[in-house]
């Protein structure tokens, strides 16, 4: 399995919703959050790259197969607070790193959605609720691939919340980014000795991906299932 942050921190919040997603692969439904966030970093994208306002928003709306609980409005409100011009730097830029030195260790991939010519990079937020910039990983594992690509010491990164028009930044040190990448090797390790222990022990699933209860349970598609499996899952954290 190779390995991005959203998987490891899917992991660290629920093994169990983890395990449905990625090892068992049940599709989990579109919902408005995540269509949104979608079409918005691809119109921010297009309009970096050349692509008039207009028509990046539509193909943004595209980009979300124009998700019904969708708006083309709530698109363009949020783009149009992005603080962007063209040709800024390099849009969605992909990587894929080996987090150690050392024969079969896990490879961790991304999208960095914009990276400029001094290796500053940021990550568009459609969130509801800011956050710190080191509240996690993500960040921190973005300054690290930047630098490994880049030759750069320190990497300076910023999440720009576009609801609020807020960006909060950070000069991400190689302290900083070894011991994200750290935390990230640790995770991946630990996911593929339960894998292995899993093609031995396939009926022991639930006690090798356990669920986390918690009030992320309102938002999962697997929460009833859960509820249903798990005697330790409460109808509160589901309801």
């Amino acid at each position: 399995m190779i390995f991005s942050f959203s998987r490891l921190n899917l992991y660290k919040q629920c093994p169990y919703r983890f395990y449905n997603k990625y090892v068992l692969e049940k599709d989990e439904p579109m919902t408005q959050p995540l269509a949104l966030g979608k079409a918005v970093h691809k119109a921010i994208e297009d309009k970096i790259n050349g692509i008039p306002h207009r028509e990046a928003v539509l193909n943004g709306y595209a980009e979300a197969n124009f998700y019904e609980k969708l708006t083309q409005s709530e698109i363009d409100n949020l783009v149009l607070k992005a603080p962007i011009h063209q040709g800024m730097g390099d849009t969605e830029t992909y990587f894929k790193l080996e987090l150690a030195d050392e024969a079969n260790a896990p490879q961790l991939q991304g999208f960095i959605d914009l990276i400029q010519p001094n290796g500053r990079i940021t990550d568009w937020k459609t969130n509801r609720v800011p956050y710190k910039t080191l509240d996690n990983h993500q960040l921190a594992l973005y300054a690290w691939a930047v630098s490994q690509l880049k030759g750069l010491q320190s990497v300076e990164g910023s999440y720009y919340f576009l609801r609020f028009r807020q960006e909060r930044s950070h000069v991400f040190t190689p302290e900083d980014m070894e011991q994200a990448k750290q935390w990230a090797l640790d995770t991946a390790n630990e996911i593929n000795g339960r894998l292995a222990l899993l093609k031995r022990h396939p009926d022991n699933a639930g006690m090798l991906f356990p669920a986390h209860p918690s009030k992320l349970c309102r938002h999962c598609p697997f929460a009833w299932e859960c509820l249903k499996n798990n005697s330790n899952v409460l109808t509160s954290h589901v309801v």
